[in-house]
């Protein structure tokens, strides 16, 4: 496989720049509020997700369940959208596709439910979004020979050193060391889901229904086949109407479509940064709702992480040489 995997340039829709670099970017300053408003609501979102799989594990609801919500409500909604652009869609590498569907369908979610059966919000929420980017780097470094600055190369041990704290944590009993693993390996799958949507070429709404219209369909047909018991019945009004919200809208919908406005409108490294307070959020009000004890170890393990992230998005080193 050619080093055009992260810097194709051949393809509409696909700038020549590494997935390292960081463009500036000069917006008014009314988009500029609009795109921190947008980034703002994309932490409140990832946060619902997280929270939302753990009161499925706590709740009669099924995963099987909360998968549908999860990709076959986007995928009615975003079933034009596909059927649209289904010839640029076939366009698109195979390889892209693949990295689409597994990073961000199925698998991923797979991967993030089993995680939250077991462990917390705080573990989740800090390790898949916050660890991804390691991962992006070090296939980006270690496979395609992209050059790594000193700025990120910071970040991304600070980010390590966190993972080493949720581990540690995890040993020592206070928690699930399986959970880590699983948070750790739908991460890596959040990074292969990035770099994909970065090289296919698609917008955000077509690459969204890349996911959500096959998966959903997919989930259809294997509820009619297998017929798997549902507790969605046995949820209160508010409970449903919580997982249809965070699910369905949330996490199916709203995420991608927040993510990409925030990007154009601050550029990534300070919606990455934004980014980074979701662990904030989602243990905290874990904590409210849930009752999560949140140790010293872990406050430590998201402490390092998010500003991990900080640095590794470039944001202190665009910063200071202004």
């Amino acid at each position: 496989m050619s080093s055009d995997v992260l810097t194709n340039t051949d393809r509409p829709g696909v700038s020549g720049r590494s997935v390292l670099e960081v463009e500036s970017l000069n917006m008014p300053s009314a988009q500029k509020v609009l795109g921190l408003l947008a980034a703002l609501m994309m932490v409140f979102v990832w946060s619902g997700y997280f929270l939302s799989l753990r009161a499925g594990a706590v709740t009669p609801v099924s995963t099987y369940e909360i998968a549908l919500l999860r990709f076959g409500l986007p995928g009615l909604i975003l079933l034009p959208v596909f059927i649209r652009n289904f010839k640029a869609i076939c366009q698109v590498p195979r390889l892209y596709l693949v990295g689409m569907l597994v990073g961000g369908g199925l698998p991923f979610f797979w991967l993030g439910a089993m995680g939250m059966q077991v462990g917390q919000v705080a573990e989740g929420s800090t390790l898949i979004p916050g660890v991804a980017p390691l991962f992006v780097t070090m296939m980006a470094v270690l496979v395609f020979n992209q050059p790594l600055s000193g700025w990120r190369l910071g970040g991304l041990l600070l980010i390590f050193a966190g993972v080493v704290a949720f581990i540690g944590n995890s040993v020592t009993g206070d928690t699930h060391v399986g959970a880590v693993v699983l948070f750790l390996a739908a991460s890596f799958l959040w990074a292969l889901f990035a770099l994909s949507i970065r090289q296919c070429g698609l917008s955000p709404l077509v690459a969204a229904s890349v996911v959500a219209v096959p998966t959903g369909l997919l989930l259809l047909i294997v509820g009619a086949v297998m017929q798997p018991e549902l507790g969605w019945f046995d949820l209160s009004l508010n409970q449903q109407l919580g997982q249809i919200l965070a699910q369905g809208l949330g996490a199916g919908l709203a995420s991608g479509l927040l993510f990409a406005f925030a990007i154009s409108r601050l550029g990534a490294e300070v919606t990455s940064a934004i980014g980074s307070l979701t662990p904030v959020a989602a243990s905290a009000i874990a904590y409210v709702w849930f009752g999560e004890q949140v140790t010293l170890v872990i406050v430590a393990g998201i402490a390092l992480i998010s500003l991990g992230v900080i640095l590794a998005s470039g944001l202190v080193k665009g910063r200071m040489t202004e």
